[in-house]
C-alpha cells in the first residue's frame, strides 16, 4: 500500500473564514452539540503519519497492530476530544425513507432548509447532494440573518450548515464533494440531536473508511480524519489502549520514527503536504 490519498475537503471551513457565525447560529449549534469542533478549528494533517497508522490497522479486529504494540480508538475519546454525545439513540437509516426517490429527498430538503437546488443535476444518485451549491445558498442566506431574525430561518440556517459539516468534515467520502440527504431525517427537529449518538456514528464511519483504505478497496481515504490526527498530536483524552494501556499519543509518535526505517511500509515516512 503506497500513501493514502487525502480527501482536502475545505467547504464548510472556507464558509466559517469568510462569513463568521451570527451568535444566534452559534447557540444554535451549542445547544445541538456540534459547536466545539468549529471552536478547535481545521486542523493541518500529516499524512505521512496517517498512511502509517492506516498500513498498521487490522479491519477484522479494529486495532492498530503497531511494532510496539497494539492500539484502538475509543468512544470517550471522541467525546472528551471533541465533545460528541456517546451516549443516546442510534442515528440510523430511517425505515420511512426506504421507498425515497431524488425528488422525494428535494422536497424534504425544500422543506427543512427552504434550498431548492437549480437543477435536478445537483444530486449523484438518489440521495447524495453536491457540497458546492449548499455552501453558495448559505452564503446568500447568511447576509439575511440578524439578531430579529425569525427563529425559522436560523433552524433552516443551521440545518444547511450541519449539512455542510456532515459532507465535508463528519461523513465525507471518496467524492469529496457531497452530503447524504438522509441525514435529513434527524435534522428535522434540531432539538433532539443531543439525544442521539453522534459519537458512536462518527467514529464507526471512520472505522470503515480506514478499512476499505487498508485493503486496497479504494485508495482515497475519508472519515473523520481529525479524530486520528488530535489523538497522536495531543495528549488530551488519552485512550486506553488494548492489552497494553499506553497513550495513543505515545504510539503514534513512536511508530513514526520506526516507519522512518520501516522497509515493509514501502513509502518515505516523511511529511507529505496534502
Amino acid at each position: 500500500m503506497g500513501s493514502v490519498c487525502p480527501r482536502r475537503i475545505d467547504n464548510m471551513w472556507e464558509f466559517i473564514r469568510d462569513h463568521p457565525l451570527h451568535p444566534r447560529i452559534v447557540i444554535r449549534l451549542q445547544d445541538a452539540g456540534f459547536y466545539e469542533i468549529i471552536e478547535i478549528g481545521r486542523l493541518q494533517f500529516d499524512w505521512a503519519l496517517i498512511t502509517a497508522m492506516i498500513e498498521r490497522w487490522r479491519p477484522e479486529t479494529h486495532i492498530f497492530h503497531l511494532p510496539i504494540g497494539e492500539a484502538t480508538i475509543m468512544l470517550e475519546d471522541i467525546e472528551v476530544l471533541f465533545g460528541f454525545p456517546i451516549d443516546g439513540l442510534l442515528v440510523a437509516y430511517s425505515h420511512a425513507l426506504r421507498g425515497y426517490k431524488g425528488v422525494h429527498y428535494l422536497h424534504m430538503l425544500q422543506q427543512l432548509t427552504g434550498f431548492q437546488p437549480p437543477e435536478v443535476t445537483a444530486l449523484s444518485g438518489v440521495s447524495r447532494l453536491q457540497l458546492m451549491p449548499v455552501r453558495q445558498n448559505l452564503e446568500a442566506m447568511d447576509a439575511e440573518i440578524t439578531d430579529a431574525s425569525p427563529a425559522e430561518d436560523i433552524g433552516r440556517h443551521t440545518r444547511l450548515l450541519l449539512l455542510l459539516m456532515f459532507g465535508g468534515v463528519l461523513f465525507p467520502n471518496t467524492s469529496g464533494n457531497l452530503v447524504s440527504l438522509r441525514f435529513l431525517h434527524h435534522l428535522e427537529r434540531l432539538d433532539d440531536l443531543l439525544s442521539y449518538s453522534w459519537g458512536a456514528t462518527v467514529l464507526g464511519y471512520l472505522y470503515r473508511q480506514m478499512c476499505r483504505a487498508c485493503m486496497g478497496t479504494q485508495r482515497d481515504v475519508a472519515g473523520f480524519l481529525p479524530l486520528l490526527q488530535k489523538l497522536q498530536y495531543t495528549g488530551e483524552g488519552a485512550t486506553t489502549l488494548h492489552g497494553y494501556g499506553r497513550r495513543v499519543t505515545d504510539l503514534a509518535a513512536e511508530t513514526l520514527r520506526h516507519a522512518r526505517d520501516d522497509k515493509s511500509l514501502g513509502y518515505e515516512a516523511a511529511y507529505v503536504p496534502p
